[in-house]
């Protein structure tokens, strides 16, 4: 039976919404703007609704969010705390690691990510609700996110995938499963609040390897290019420069973005899995 405590489930429908949902059973109100395909009655009680335009105010005492953080933002503050008492948001490691990338429409996201961040950290202690934010490196493990899984769905499709070997900027890929364990360990305690965590995988390791990881999880062949990091990282810029979309992530490659500092793991007792992707973390729950 549902009750005040329950938790409201934002981004329900997002990659680290839907393993939220299999640990959490039928004992929470997932809240997305549609319901998903893979959707059951049996999992959670679905409300849809568009933070962007939706006037209710929180009924519930505890919120998980999983999906964008300024929408939540945004929701919050138009309708107030409702009844809330304990929130745990994801943003993401983007804040820090984009926000000199040659790529305005990155440094804008980073800025955004910040922004909402510190909004959601003050709301909550103008209504004095603890809260939680984490900024997770790069997720896997759903088939729903934009970077890995197309990767592997483009290598699968060909039977091959080229591997630059100048990518050398360390990774931290943290599996949305493990994420969702870290949420749940998190809202009960109101000693780890206030504040932005990173969170990042099992395993640092260079992009070089983590790509060639995913192509052979998907049974590719993996090809070795060799391309100097000096070459990526000006060839990245220089295209980022010129208005190429993907050409900042070409400057990233030679980069470091793992979490650093995230003993939250360890605080909270959970440990996060190395990346040892199968074929599967690559297809979408149906």
């Amino acid at each position: 039976m549902q009750t005040a405590s329950t938790p409201l489930l934002l981004g329900a429908s997002g990659q680290v919404g839907y393993f939220l949902l299999q640990r959490l059973r039928g004992d929470v109100v997932a809240c997305a703007r549609s319901t998903p395909t893979w959707s059951s009655p049996q999992r959670a009680s679905w409300r849809l609704i568009d933070l962007w335009e939706s006037e209710d105010a929180p009924d519930h005492t505890q919120l998980l969010s999983a999906g964008p953080l300024d929408a939540c933002v945004a929701w919050l503050r138009r309708v107030g705390p409702g009844a809330l008492q304990r929130i745990v948001a994801l943003s993401s490691m983007s804040a820090l690691h984009k926000q000199h990338s040659p790529s305005s429409s990155e440094r804008d996201l980073a800025a955004r990510l910040r922004d909402s961040e510190g909004d959601l950290l003050a709301f909550a202690q103008q209504h004095e609700i603890a809260c939680t934010i984490l900024r997770p490196t790069l997720i896997w493990g759903t088939g729903l996110d934009h970077s890995l899984t197309p990767y592997a769905r483009t290598a699968a499709q060909r039977g091959m995938a080229i591997v630059p070997s100048g990518a050398s900027g360390l990774r931290q890929p943290v599996h949305a499963d493990d994420l969702a364990a870290l949420c749940l360990a998190l809202l009960p305690r109101t000693d780890v609040t206030g504040a932005v965590l990173a969170a990042g995988g099992g395993e640092c390791l260079p992009l070089a390897e983590v790509l060639t990881r995913v192509a052979r999880s998907s049974g590719a062949r993996v090809v070795r290019l060799p391309v100097p990091r000096s070459v990526l990282s000006v060839s990245g810029r220089l295209g980022a420069q010129i208005g190429i979309a993907a050409a900042a992530a070409l400057s990233r490659a030679v980069i470091d973005q793992c979490a650093g500092d995230d003993d939250v793991w360890r605080v909270c007792g959970v440990a996060p899995r190395g990346f040892v992707p199968l074929r599967g973390d690559w297809i979408a729950p149906i």
